[in-house]
Order: structure tokens, then sequence, then C-alpha cells
């Protein structure tokens, strides 16, 4: 068999694979994905996460002290809360939610004895004015305007270690902010699993529509 034949039989191939109910199935959810992805992506879309360090322990033979507001404290610990712009559109700090209402802010449990909190001007991005005020119902993050890949950073100090922070709120164009793992993990485990998808569809079609058809040939 000629190189042209070859060419023309595998093109036959790949035609036939792309115009049968497999094929069409795949392209299908393919669209419909992609077509979601940019829809959700065009916006603004706030995650959040939370790193958590020992900042001074009585089990340690330290040679200095921390004393917050007159006080001194043998047993801290520092989290740090971030908050990030992972969509592609910007987010006016005019356009959320107004104190009184669903600001946004970070949770602080009250049996995480927090200490003090001071916005974290070394992880904050400069271009970004920013400005941490607390209130019955957290501490609430206001900001003049929150681009695409920009982010904010609070220090929290508290007594608990086992203290867990969540950022809440609402603004235009968002209902909600998330861990930014979870979003990680939503794409990654939603790539393999249209990966394997894909993958069993394939291999039924090349089944059914050689694979059979060669042995059932091989009878003759």
């Amino acid at each position: 068999m000629s190189i042209v034949s070859k060419v023309k039989e595998t093109g036959g191939a790949l035609w036939r694979f792309w115009t049968s109910p497999t094929g069409a199935f795949i392209l299908a959810v393919s669209g419909i994905a992609v077509g979601y992805y940019i829809f959700y992506i065009s916006r603004p879309i706030l995650k959040y996460d939370t790193q958590t360090m020992n900042f001074i322990s009585s089990k340690n033979q330290n040679e200095y002290k921390v004393n917050v507001k007159g006080e001194e404290y043998e047993d801290l610990y520092m989290t740090k809360v971030t908050l990030y712009n992972v969509g592609d559109q910007a987010l006016s700090g005019s356009d959320v939610s107004k104190i009184g209402h669903d600001p946004i802010r970070i949770i602080i449990p009250e049996d995480a004895y927090m200490v003090h909190y001071t916005l974290d001007n070394t992880s904050t991005t400069e271009a970004v004015t920013a400005h941490l005020s607390q209130h019955p119902s957290g501490v609430v993050i206001e900001f003049d305007y929150l681009n695409p890949g920009y982010q904010i950073a609070a220090s929290i100090l508290h007594q608990n270690p086992n203290a867990e922070f969540i950022v809440s709120g609402s603004a235009l164009n968002v209902n909600e902010i998330t861990r930014e793992w979870s979003d990680k993990q939503l794409k990654f485990w939603g790539l393999w699993t249209l990966g394997i998808l894909y993958l069993l569809l394939v291999i039924l079609y090349v089944y059914n529509h050689w694979y059979k058809k060669r042995k059932l040939w091989g009878k003759f």
C-alpha cells in the first residue's frame, strides 16, 4: 500500500470517527465544557487560602518575648489569609456589598482567641489600596480595585492552633468566595474525568468498528 493510500485510509478513518455518534458526543461535550469555562472565567472570581504557622511557643527556649497591646504571650499562632482575583474581570471596591449587608470579610471564630490582625503589605499587591477593619461580622477587607491576578493578604495572631478562618461576602457578579485549592481540584479531577471518558469512548469505538469486524472477516 502506498503512502498516499495510507494517508487517505487514515483520513477516512478519522472522518468516520468524528462523524460517528461517539465522535459527535465527544465534540459536543468538549464544546459545552469550553463554553462553560469561558463563561465562568469572564468575571471577577474571588478565591482565598490560609497558611498557619507557630509564631511563638512556650515549649521552646526563646530568647525573645511577644508583647501585644501591653500583654505578653507565650503561645501564639499566625495565620495568613490571602484573597485572590483569579477571574478575567476586575472587581471595584464600590461594587462590594456594604457593611451591614454582606461585605467581604474574614470570619473570626470565637474560639480562635484573636489577639491582633494587620494588613500584610509584603504579600499584598502593591497596586492595591486596601484597608482592614474589625466589625461584629469579622475583619472586613476594603479595597479600591482588585484586578485579575491581584491579591490582598492579612496576618492574624491568635491563640488557638486549630482555628479555621474563612473568607465570606458578595459583590457584583460575585456570589460566593471559595478556597483556592477547591478550584484547582475541580479543574484537575474534571480534566481527568473527561480524559478517561474520552479514552473509554475511543476504545469502544475501535472495538466495535475495527476489532470486531476483523474477527468477523477472519472467520471467512
